[in-house]
């Protein structure tokens, strides 16, 4: 019998696809033999591969991202029921969400939503009374791309980017016009900095399918904050702030629980850094 030869990237995009299956159908029961067919394992090993790559294991991980969204809903939503939160989140009660959340992040959802993120009280401590972000509000469609994922800090993105540019060199996707984007799922004062993620994503046309380099997703349409962002990709955080933190609040507006879309309008290989112009884009809730 021929050896088939895999390796741990061949792995981890196949664990991908199990991932975005468990990321966009979040709301409904987990399919253990789906999930497995979809990454192409067999049912006998895929909860082991899983665990092993993923270090938690399917459930854990389905169970986490429900409680995350949970609280970023409750801090970006002031006046949205505990309740409501807790079904949306898969539990039957309150006090069953409430245990939970506790030990996932140490204080009652109740405490959680009254206590800003550290980060967002450093920050506007450091900004207090300075001239805000510019925010437009704009609609726009949505968008077919091939991305690859990195887990882990942001900082830590730049080999990522290396790999999709020569992809996409190779394969003619980088025209003269801005078609790169990157997709921020986690918010880091929720998610553990060694599990955020973080998809570099390339745009293509409507009827390109994944390959065993990329895989695809389509980024959703609606109605968006933009934010503009001068400078450094390094400060883009500052820029999440200023528009989710400063502006969401006086705009009447709710933002939606999804992730947060970056484009990227000028090229950083020809771009002096302080020039550089990146949209932050926060979909408001319907």
């Amino acid at each position: 019998m021929p050896r088939r030869h895999t390796t741990e990237a061949d792995y981890q995009r196949r664990l991908l696809r199990a991932q975005q299956v468990l990321q966009e159908r979040l709301d409904e029961p987990v399919d253990p033999t789906a999930l497995a067919r979809v990454a192409n394992f067999s049912l006998h090993h895929f909860h082991r591969i899983f665990r092993a790559q993923m270090g938690e294991t399917v459930m854990e991980h389905v169970r986490r991202l429900r409680l995350e969204r949970a609280a970023r809903r409750l801090r970006a939503d002031g006046d949205v029921r505990l309740l409501e939160v807790a079904l949306d989140a898969g539990y039957e009660s309150h006090e069953a969400f409430t245990r939970a959340f506790i030990a996932r992040f140490g204080v009652p959802p109740s405490e959680f939503r009254e206590q800003p993120a550290s980060r967002v009280l450093d920050w506007q401590q450091a900004h207090a009374g300075g001239p805000g972000v510019e925010v437009r509000v704009r609609t726009h469609p949505a968008l077919r791309v091939a991305f690859m994922r990195h887990r882990g800090s942001y900082a830590d993105v730049g080999q990522l980017w290396q790999r999709l540019m020569t992809w996409a060199a190779r394969h003619g996707f980088l025209g003269s016009e801005p078609v790169l984007y990157g997709v921020c799922p986690d918010d880091p004062a929720v998610t553990p900095e060694a599990l955020l993620r973080f998809d570099a994503c390339v745009a293509v046309a409507e009827d390109f399918a994944a390959t065993d380099e990329v895989e695809v997703m389509t980024l959703p349409g609606g109605t968006y904050a933009v934010g503009l962002h001068r400078g450094s990709y390094a400060r883009l955080g500052e820029t999440y702030l200023e528009v989710i933190g400063r502006w969401f609040p006086t705009s009447g507006y709710e933002p939606a629980p999804d992730a947060v879309i970056e484009h990227y309008l000028n090229d950083p290989e020809r771009t002096p850094e302080e020039d550089l112009l990146t949209e932050v884009r926060v979909r408001i809730a319907d």
